[in-house]
């Protein structure tokens, strides 16, 4: 599995970093000014990006029908975690239409809340959103809008994960991570030179927030690539 494993691109890295410092920035500025302060924020979003994710929730109970805002990276990072067989190698239109059946049998978006806003570059938002289903269970994922041919479109979708560091490893220029528990446990991985390859070591609890890898050489597994870890106390 280790060997397998490929170099993640220069921009994803630089990507990461951002969302990094975004948040970090934000956090503190949030610290400083709004400390006292318990009232439940929505950032502020631009209207043409406040468009897309509400048409986008519209349709989200029908796959099908949010096609020109996703991008095709998008639906095959819900596709392979749907199907969990990386060895897959369907049309992005065949895809689109597994996972529309599969929806049919799967709970219903009841309501959604966007609690995180951040601009990471001129192409490229990031938005935390809170989802509630038709059974009342609520998750929380990450989205990240990129501007394609001057359209937004949802491009990754990076959801959240807690669990023991089962195993740290050293892959080229990745350090991978094994978090979750001795039933059930997942693959993350991130540029050896990010900060969390360097702050986290085995035996740490820790909450992971990543999106599944789908660009690189099809191979026989499954792997995040992380956005952001911290140390659950």
């Amino acid at each position: 599995m280790k060997k397998c494993l490929e170099e993640r691109a220069g921009d994803t890295n630089a990507m990461q970093l951002s969302v990094w410092k975004s948040w970090f920035h934000k956090r503190k500025h949030s610290e400083r000014t709004n400390s006292m302060d318990t009232v439940e924020q929505r950032p502020a979003i631009p209207e043409d990006i406040r468009e897309v994710i509400e048409q986008f929730f519209r349709t989200y109970n029908h796959f099908k029908g949010a096609r020109s805002l996703q991008t095709d990276t998008f639906i095959k990072e819900v596709f392979y975690a749907t199907k969990q067989d990386p060895t897959d190698q369907r049309s992005i239109e065949e895809m689109e239409a597994y996972i529309q059946y599969k929806n049919k049998h799967r709970l219903r978006l009841k309501s959604y809340v966007v609690d995180e806003y951040l601009s990471l570059s001129d192409n490229v938002r990031m938005i935390g959103v809170t989802r509630e289903f038709s059974n009342n269970q609520r998750n929380r994922v990450l989205y990240f809008i990129m501007k394609e041919n001057e359209s937004w479109r949802f491009h990754h979708i990076a959801r959240s994960h807690h669990g023991k560091v089962l195993d740290k490893f050293q892959v080229k220029e990745q350090t991978g991570f094994v978090i979750g528990n001795e039933k059930a446990a997942l693959l993350f991985l991130t540029h050896t030179s990010s900060l969390d390859a360097s702050t986290f070591m085995l035996g740490d609890y820790v909450h992971v927030e990543g999106y599944l890898e789908v660009e690189q050489e099809v191979s026989s597994y499954l792997y995040y690539h992380v956005v952001r870890m911290n140390r659950v106390h």
